[in-house]
C-alpha cells in the first residue's frame, strides 16, 4: 500500500515515507487470513488529509481495519455509504481525526484519514481473508505488494477527493 497526501504549497499529491511493513498469513484449508500492518510518517510541516491506497487479491474481502494516528486510534465500522461519507466530511470540517474506506475498483481500496499532524506516525492494520488456489496438485496464494498499471484495466486509476485526482 501507499499513503498519499496533498501538498498545500504545490497543490499535488506526494507519498508519505514508509517506515515498515509486516504481513502474517494464517492458512487453514482453502482460506487464508492475512494481517497486514504498515507504518508511515507525515514528514510535511502541515496538517494533512492522507489517502491510504491498497491492492487486494481478486478473491479477498476485508474483515477489519484499524488506523493509529499519533496517539489516537480509529477502528473501522461498517456503515451505509452515504452515512459514512457524511460523518467523515463532518469530522474533517471540525478538525477531528477520522477515516473513510472506499472501494475504487474490485481489487483497489482507499482509506482517507483526516487531520494528520506534522511529524505524526500513521499505522494502518488491515485484516482480510482470501481463497487459497489449488491447481496441478499445488497450493498458491497471491499477495500484491505494489499498485501498478496491471491492476487497472481500462482507464487510468484516480482517487477523487474534492476536485483533485491522484
Amino acid at each position: 500500500g501507499e499513503l498519499l497526501y496533498r501538498e498545500t504549497a504545490k497543490g499535488g499529491w506526494s507519498r508519505a515515507a514508509l517506515l515498515d511493513s509486516t504481513v502474517n498469513f494464517d492458512v487453514q484449508g482453502m482460506l487464508a487470513t492475512v494481517n497486514l500492518t504498515q507504518r508511515f510518517k507525515n514528514n510535511s510541516p502541515h496538517w494533512i488529509e492522507a489517502v491510504y491506497v491498497f491492492p487486494l487479491p481478486d478473491t479477498a474481502a476485508v474483515n477489519a481495519m484499524e488506523i493509529e494516528v499519533g496517539e489516537r486510534r480509529i477502528v473501522g465500522q461498517i456503515k451505509e455509504k452515504e452515512q459514512a461519507e457524511a460523518e467523515y466530511r463532518k469530522a474533517l470540517q471540525q478538525g477531528r481525526r477520522a477515516g473513510l474506506v472506499a472501494q475504487q475498483r474490485p481489487n483497489i481500496f482507499t482509506t482517507r484519514v483526516a487531520n494528520v499532524g506534522p511529524g505524526e506516525t500513521i499505522s494502518v492494520a488491515l485484516v482480510y481473508r482470501q481463497h487459497v488456489t489449488y491447481r496441478d496438485a499445488g497450493f498458491s496464494i497471491r499477495f500484491p505488494m505494489t499498485i501498478t498499471p496491471r491492476f487497472f484495466p481500462g482507464n487510468p486509476f484516480s482517487i477523487e477527493i474534492g476536485r483533485a485526482h491522484v
